[in-house]
């Protein structure tokens, strides 16, 4: 029994080990959260102290105010996060309500009052959802919205579309950005450059969405760092300090689907000829299946792990139609609809014979 824990236990260290590439090839796609310590009266409160703490994995990150009473704690990945501030002679602050995501800055102060030997303070805030630090517009499309949201695809990047500034180009999957060419963007898988093809389009591989926890999307006055005419950054979830998991079934066929526009005009303008007598129904049959499931790794303290599983598949007819095949009628001796020029030429003798 133990031989078989410690070879599980190192399964599970050589996974996480071979996948810290991912977590530190994220680079500006993490993100910081930075203020300022003061007391009542506004003075600054150096040396004191900030637990920065992860609320889906219960990871603390801590950091000292400088002689400023200023701190700054970055590479920190999307999700929810709470500062507490304590000092020596004063009472503890709670920050609440502190959201990243992507490369956000966000700006959490802290305002401690001093307190008695005997007594203890603490304050509880929200911390304001406008980003001061500076201009740039980003629009964030979370995980709860890209599961519940209406849609007619499982493609990731179809949900660019609820940001005014992108439209689409002249096909599917390419992208205006405030009239820039999708070419001229830059897209990344959890700080990965993902973009692909001769014009540097987004790539076809895409994560399933049950593995997506969060789009970020930079359309406006973002800084020098983040290259291209927009930035579309799509962050996957990662394991919690609890278990949590989904399974979806998707399905969706022309039996309970109405006709396309383009089915439409094609039966407007179809003329019947002897081989496709009427316009043929549209038939076809779409499914997804899938899951996740995430959670702590047993044995190990602080690793999680988190994975996501999809399939899907099309059933539909493919119409064949060549001019070199025969007609049924002429399996039967009927060469009518043949061209006289192709017909086989038969004697009066041979007919007779018939």
């Amino acid at each position: 029994m133990k031989s078989v824990k410690f070879f599980s236990s190192l399964l599970l260290l050589l996974f996480a080990c071979g996948s810290l590439h991912l977590a530190f090839g994220q680079g500006t796609d993490l993100g910081t959260i930075a203020g300022s310590v003061t007391d009542s009266s506004g003075a600054v409160v150096a040396n004191a102290n900030v637990v920065i703490t992860d609320l889906g994995t219960n990871a603390t990150r801590e950091a000292k105010t400088g002689s400023q009473g200023d701190y700054r704690v970055f590479g920190l990945s999307s999700g929810a996060y709470q500062v507490t501030v304590t000092a020596a002679g004063m009472g503890s602050a709670k920050l609440t309500g502190i959201r990243l995501n992507g490369s956000d800055v966000v700006t959490a102060d802290a305002v401690l009052k001093v307190a008695s030997t005997n007594e203890s303070v603490e304050v509880t805030s929200e911390v304001p959802l406008v980003n001061t630090e500076n201009q740039t517009i980003s629009d964030n499309i979370s995980s709860t919205a890209v599961i519940d949201l209406p849609r007619d695809s499982r493609d990731v990047y179809s949900f660019l579309y609820l940001n005014p500034n992108i439209t689409q180009s002249g096909a599917a999957g390419e992208f205006k950005f405030i009239g820039a060419q999708s070419y001229g963007a830059n897209f990344s898988l959890d700080g990965q450059r993902s973009n692909g093809g001769i014009f540097g389009s987004a790539t076809s591989s895409e994560p399933s969405l049950e593995a997506v926890g969060d789009i970020n999307v930079l359309s406006n006055d973002f800084s020098a760092e983040y290259p291209g005419v927009a930035n579309i950054r799509v962050t996957t979830k990662r394991g919690g300090s609890s278990y949590h998991g989904s399974a979806f079934y998707n399905n969706k066929n022309s039996a309970l689907a109405a006709w396309t526009l383009q089915d439409q005009i094609g039966q407007a303008d179809f003329v019947p000829t002897p081989i496709q007598s009427k316009y043929p129904n549209p038939a076809f049959n779409i499914t997804d299946i899938g899951g996740s499931f995430g959670g702590p790794v047993p044995l190990l303290k602080k690793t999680w792990f988190f994975a996501a599983y999809e399939r899907d598949w099309t059933i539909q007819p493919v119409q064949l139609q060549s001019t070199t095949l025969p007609h049924p009628s002429l399996w039967g001796g009927d060469f009518s609809l043949v061209d006289p020029q192709s017909q086989p030429a038969v004697s009066d003798f041979a007919l007779g014979e018939l």
